[in-house]
């Protein structure tokens, strides 16, 4: 229902109301299902997204993952997580792909742990591999 918002043609046939309310309920059982896990841990380490970064294209094009086309507007799908319950997240630069693309890591922190989050992205940034500019960007 969020990404209803975000296409580029609106729906032939709106959302209901109801399905709104039903959506928010699986948020908040989301949230705290995620709260329960950052209970144990300091941070989640995972992707940014289902690919490496990509050469610049038309928004909409579709985009090859694993020699299948995937859609573009699902990209951003890895961070919308953590938008949707609201838990703090950045992005790290992890190297380069065998393309000399970067790579970028997402680390995901506890609600309301903002600074914390961002002490422990500095303590392990040396091991990130740091940032390169690609070759012609």
């Amino acid at each position: 229902m969020m990404l209803e918002a975000a296409q580029p043609e609106p729906p032939e046939k709106p959302t209901p109301v109801s399905r709104w309310f039903e959506a928010l309920a699986r948020r908040d059982r989301s949230i705290l299902a995620w709260d329960r896990f950052f209970d144990g841990c300091d941070a989640l380490l995972c992707p940014v997204a289902m690919v490496t970064a990509f050469p610049h294209c038309e928004p909409g094009t579709p985009i090859e993952v694993d020699d299948s086309e995937q859609s573009y507007w699902m990209l951003p799908a890895y961070g919308a997580v953590f938008n949707y319950s609201g838990h703090p997240a950045l992005s790290l630069p992890r190297g380069q792909d065998s393309n000399g693309l970067p790579i970028g890591l997402q680390l995901v922190g506890k609600r309301w742990s903002e600074s914390r989050l961002l002490g422990i992205a500095r303590a392990i940034e040396p091991l990130a591999g740091g940032f390169r500019r690609p070759p012609g960007y």
